[in-house]
């Protein structure tokens, strides 16, 4: 019949109550051997009657136990409960029939009534005392019987728990149970002691006249009993085995335990008997000559060397199991810990190899199988080697996704150098943003540049518009992309290291984001070795020449190359480059003690890509920053074509003299353009800055478009020139406070260049002021035509025109730097009055419709 699993839990329960209860029964039925006692002193044979009860209700408890196992094994039997099939069940158990010997009355019939009638000496017999001693030894075969089948049936059951509590547990069982043979042969020992006593009694009567063999019990009333030839037949104290002799059980008949009702006292002195003759495996045994003596004494030596092997043997077994466990326990507990150390060095190779989390556990999941097949074949699972043996795909996807990879990615660092990258991977910072925050705010300065590793950001630009439009180039930006990238400008311009640039652009999370963050305080610690600083500007150089290219282009630098001297820390050199086109080229050649300034010339020069600039073309580094390579521009500088000097050759320039006169409307061209250039310059970011703008900085194509030049040149130009005394310099300047302002200043000065064809720093008459003061005292006084050049001032339109252009200079050049206006404002109004010059050529407008000034 089907149990519940309630019952099953309980049955299973009852299986280890069950063997602790045969344990138990095993342990007490030693105590019916011990109920017989002998008086020696008054030579009678009596019962413990106290010991008696104790033993028969321990035993009753014990039986009934055994009945409810043969219950419950019917029960579990699957079948029903009718006689028959009940007969049929215990007839084919074998444990339902060893149940039912071990409840046999065997003891209670042995000692109980066949020993009772001991005391009557005419009943002792050599064939009851065999009954006797069967009946009290055979109860113990089937319960030794029951607890084997009973603990190999509790062995079949699956454990949860096989570790260190199971073998400490099986080594106290073995060693309880060769405890419990002590115990049982002790109570052996004391049975037969009394069997070998009332035998001798026994004998004595028969050889003795007048002896009643019928009177030994202790409680008949023959007072007058004769016992002096029991005391000289069957003597003990002292010991003469020629007419008795008591063999091994002469020490419990001298100790006169026998007749004690002390029941500690009984169980002690056997004990030890047993103890001490089963551990030494009977050698100190001397029995008599009698048979059964010397078997019991040779069953005790057999007993006792099977039980200590059986003891050794398993505790020997459990020592090595237990070693076993040990070990594989101390290997696991290593391997558990390599495998903790290993997930967390995972965990951090993840992290420092900037795998989003979203991704951590599959890959982690990947990784750390690799790591336990090495682990477990003792290898050292270094990460380096188990990334080699994952799969190919997802080695491709980590070593895209490491610092290194991401640096090279950004097209600002794409030809950097790589020792430049190394140093600034370790200040990668790995951070989380929440959804809407806002992560960089625009025109705030600009303290970090961002790698996005998983989610989306927002992009706000400098117009306003959002990425958040259909705009295409407006998306936002998703894994792999930069924000605040011109961060990586800002050791370029002017106010590094002191003043980090403003954002120009805000970005925002959308939703949880993971990105990489390199601060602008981390980007100035990897670049604190000037070394290191130098390559980092060299790197964001274009294109780089060897030295042999630019040999070969200038003809070894021949003197006749030279276009024109810099002061005594550059030449510069024309040159044809050895390629397909033959392309004529600038090379700026550095003096040695100038190389550190080439660097930083070209790297702000290669930031730059406007038609209205000076193009570079790339520098020769090896073995350090010494030549910079530029187009080649062939028609002189706007300072020369306004003071109609001759040079030998220009800046990039030409080796013939210019002999047409600017035109006022070709001036302004040229003004536009400039003003384009500078607009241009302060929107990039971070805003480059000129600083020390001229008309000799300002170049000349064939058709006369307008060429920017030393872009980045400030740093030698400040230093090595006279440039302060040339009228061009804002008299508020501050040189680490540099800002677009001063530029504008230096334009109206240009502007004022242009109007006067005057020279900036060279009275026209005397020790007069600079121009720039010149045009404004006329201006405030009235009588700005007497120093505008009246060779392009020769009609209403012309001088309309060239009073707007005043007015716009004077705007440039006002002391406050706040209320200049923009070069970008600037470049609109140039534009502007260009416009209305070509309009009225036309004789379209009038000067009523001249565009009107735009204020800062």
């Amino acid at each position: 019949m089907a149990t519940s699993p309630k019952v099953e839990s309980f049955l299973q329960n009852w299986k280890k109550i069950f063997v602790a209860s045969c344990l138990f029964a095993v342990l007490l039925d030693p105590l019916f051997l011990y109920i017989p006692m002998m008086k020696d002193d008054i030579k009678c044979m009596m019962s413990d009657r106290n010991l008696k009860i104790a033993a028969l209700l321990s035993r009753s408890l014990t039986d009934l136990l055994y009945i409810f196992d043969i219950i419950f094994q019917i029960y579990t039997s699957d079948k029903k409960f009718f006689v028959p099939t009940i007969i049929k069940t215990m007839w084919g158990s074998y444990n339902i029939l060893i149940d039912i010997l071990s409840i046999l009355p065997l003891p209670q019939v042995a000692i109980l009534i066949i020993f009772s009638k001991m005391s009557d000496l005419r009943s002792l017999t050599a064939i009851r005392m065999v009954i006797m001693n069967l009946f009290a030894l055979l109860q113990y075969v089937p319960r030794v019987l029951r607890i084997y089948l009973s603990c190999k049936e509790i062995k079949m059951t699956p454990k949860k728990d096989t570790g260190v509590t199971a073998k400490w547990v099986k080594g106290l069982l073995h060693f309880f149970m060769y405890i419990l043979s002590c115990h049982v042969l002790g109570a052996i020992y004391y049975f037969f002691a009394i069997q070998c006593m009332a035998t001798c009694w026994h004998n004595a009567c028969r050889k003795a006249n007048g002896c009643d063999t019928s009177t030994f019990g202790c409680y008949d009333h023959h007072t007058d009993r004769n016992i002096t030839f029991l005391n000289d037949l069957c003597p003990i104290s002292p010991v003469n085995t020629t007419l008795f002799d008591s063999g091994i059980y002469i020490t419990v008949l001298q100790s006169g335990i026998m007749g004690s009702t002390n029941y500690f006292q009984k169980f002690s002195n056997c004990f030890w008997w047993g103890l001490r003759n089963l551990s030494s495996l009977g050698s100190n045994l001397q029995p008599s000559v009698d048979g059964w003596e010397n078997l019991f004494a040779a069953f005790t030596s057999i007993i006792g060397l099977l039980l200590l092997l059986y003891l050794i043997g398993n505790l020997q077994t459990y020592m090595q199991l237990g070693t076993q466990r040990t070990e594989a326990h101390r290997h696991r507990m290593n391997m558990e810990q390599k495998m903790k150390e290993k997930d967390k060095e995972t965990d951090l190779w993840l992290s420092a190899n900037c795998i989003p989390k979203g991704l951590h556990e599959d890959m982690k999941l990947k990784i750390m199988e690799k790591v336990q097949q090495e682990v477990e074949e003792n290898r050292n699972a270094d990460l380096d080697y188990i990334l080699s043996i994952l799969p190919l795909d997802l080695q491709s996807y980590i070593k895209d996704c490491t610092p290194m990879a991401r640096l090279n990615q950004v097209p600002m660092l794409r030809n950097m150098d790589e020792d430049v990258l190394r140093r600034i991977c370790p200040y990668l910072e790995r951070r989380e943003f929440d959804d809407n925050s806002i992560i960089i705010e625009k025109g705030e300065p600009l303290d970090m540049m961002l790698f996005i590793v998983d989610g989306l950001v927002s992009i706000e630009t400098r117009d306003g518009s959002s990425s958040s439009n259909n705009n295409l180039q407006q998306r936002p930006r998703r894994a792999g992309k930069v924000c605040g990238e011109e961060l990586l400008l800002w050791p370029l311009s002017v106010s590094y290291p002191d003043n980090v640039t403003l954002a120009t652009e805000s970005a925002k999370a959308i939703g949880h984001v993971e990105a990489l963050v390199l601060t602008a305080r981390d980007l100035r610690r990897a670049l604190t070795f000037y070394q290191i600083k130098k390559d980092y500007l060299v790197g964001m150089m274009r294109r780089t020449f060897s030295a042999k290219e630019l040999e070969m282009a200038t003809d070894n630098y021949h003197p006749n190359r030279i276009i024109r001297r810099k002061g005594n820390y550059a030449s510069f050199y024309k040159g044809v480059l050895p390629d397909d086109d033959k392309t004529v080229v600038a090379v700026k050649k550095y003096t040695t003690i100038y190389h550190q300034y080439a660097a930083i010339e070209a790297a702000v020069a290669s930031q730059t890509n406007h038609i209205n600039v000076v193009r570079f073309l790339g520098a020769c580094v090896e073995p350090q920053p010494q030549a910079l390579v530029f187009e080649y521009i062939p028609n002189g500088t706007l300072f020369e074509h306004i003071h109609r000097e001759a040079a030998a050759g220009s800046f990039e320039g030409s080796s013939s003299s210019p002999t047409a006169l600017l035109s006022l409307d070709l001036r302004l061209k040229i003004a536009s353009e400039t003003a384009g250039a500078l607009a241009y310059l302060h929107s990039l970011t971070p805003p480059i800055i000129h600083l020390f703008l001229s008309t000799k900085h300002i170049l000349l194509d064939d058709h006369y478009t307008a060429k920017l030049s030393a872009i980045g040149q400030w740093q030698i130009t400040f230093r090595e020139s006279d440039y302060l005394n040339q009228g061009y310099f804002d008299p508020n300047f501050e040189l680490y406070c540099a800002a677009e302002k001063g530029d504008v200043y230096s334009f109206g000065v240009v502007l004022a260049e242009l109007l006067t064809s005057q020279k900036p720093a060279s009275p026209y008459r005397g020790e007069e002021p600079p121009l720039a003061t010149c045009l404004l005292s006329s201006m405030e006084e009235g009588r700005l035509n007497q120093i505008l050049d009246g060779k392009i001032i020769f009609n209403e339109a012309t001088s309309e025109t060239a009073k707007k252009v005043a007015d716009l200079a004077k705007r440039c050049l006002r002391s406050k730097r706040e209320e200049r206006p923009s070069m970008e404002q600037v470049a609109v109004e140039l534009e502007g009055l260009r416009k209305f010059m070509a309009e009225y050529q036309r004789g379209e407008p009038s000067f009523s419709n001249s565009p009107t000034s735009l204020q800062p």
